[in-house]
């Protein structure tokens, strides 16, 4: 058995969320990843005889959603065949208020350290503390209407240029699912290929921002930005020339404020960086608008080890 990646993006979804007219909102959408038929890897059984992988957490107002959330499953080569059931709903749930929270509600960091620590070996966490990190819902309501579904089947995946498939939906717009092998390998030569080591554990991390660009001043210069960050891991393929970055971690945004003290967050090495403590990360820090697109404020590449070794306390 080898364990592989399942990472999900959409592009250009059908907006069918209630008001769309009226109100201009936009559909909240979520994946569910299922097992068409049984699997040795751990899941919950659904109505249907299905056995469920897992939900992605929801993204509000947002018909291009690239969620953080990467399913983990276990693909048999010998038998080479792995059907998995991806649906995309549109939550019809409020926002969570989780998901933001106003500058002085931050301002307590001041005073505490900067945290950024590597855990190494494994950290027991229930379901739902690990779904809180990931800002997973527990259970898809029956009112959540289905935006598109679509069959996909592991080693088919695997086995094409870039590891990814496009995918037309029923609704409208575009399912991208990319699937990698958690054990990485490397190319020693034109021919050999070896397996790098993974490292295994979580890694706990707390981000600041300083000064951030405040592109939010308005016409008085009272207003602020909204900053969240980031976090997306390389997918090179050299033999043809693909690079992407997949996103890994999405922090809560903070409302009016260029001093953000982010709340921590913890994530497996495996679904950070392949258990490879020097691969390449994209951390990126945003401005987050209700309506409309988020905008770029900047961003750095950077590795669990350069993070490691950036901690500063009390400032």
């Amino acid at each position: 058995m080898v364990r592989v990646q399942v990472h999900l993006r959409a592009e250009k979804l059908g907006n069918i969320a209630r008001g769309r007219w009226l109100r201009r909102r936009k559909s909240n959408p979520y994946a569910s990843v299922s097992f068409v038929e049984g699997n040795n890897a751990a899941t919950t059984t659904t109505a249907g005889g299905e056995e469920e992988v897992g939900k992605t957490e929801v993204m509000y107002n947002d018909l291009n959603p690239r969620w953080a959330k990467i399913f983990i499953v276990e693909h048999d080569e010998n038998r080479a065949w792995t059907p998995l059931k991806i649906t995309i709903y549109d939550s019809r749930a409020a926002a969570a208020t989780a998901s933001s929270k106003s500058s002085s509600s931050s301002s307590s960091g001041s005073d505490k350290e900067n945290d950024s620590r590597l855990i190494v070996g494994s950290i027991a966490m229930t379901t739902t503390e690990r779904n809180n990190i990931l800002g997973v819902s527990s259970l898809r309501k029956s009112s959540d209407p289905t935006m598109g579904e679509v069959n996909v089947e592991v080693g088919e995946i695997l086995g094409t240029e870039g590891q990814e498939l496009k995918l037309d939906l029923e609704q409208g717009g575009f399912l991208y699912v990319h699937i990698t092998q958690s054990e990485q390998t490397h190319l020693q030569s034109t021919t050999k290929r070896a397996t790098m080591p993974m490292t295994t554990g979580q890694f706990s991390c707390r981000l600041r921002g300083l000064d951030l660009e405040n592109i939010e001043r308005g016409i008085l210069g009272l207003g602020a930005i909204d900053p969240y960050y980031t976090l997306s891991k390389k997918y090179a393929d050299p033999r043809h020339g693909i690079v992407r970055w997949q996103r890994v971690y999405r922090s809560e945004h903070i409302r009016n404020i260029v001093n953000p003290y982010w709340d921590p967050f913890r994530i497996d090495l495996e679904t950070l960086c392949h258990g490879n403590l020097e691969n390449e990360l994209r951390l990126d820090v945003y401005d987050y608008e209700k309506r409309g697109s988020d905008r770029l404020l900047g961003g750095c590449t950077v590795s669990v080890d350069v993070l490691v070794n950036s901690v500063t306390k009390r400032g």
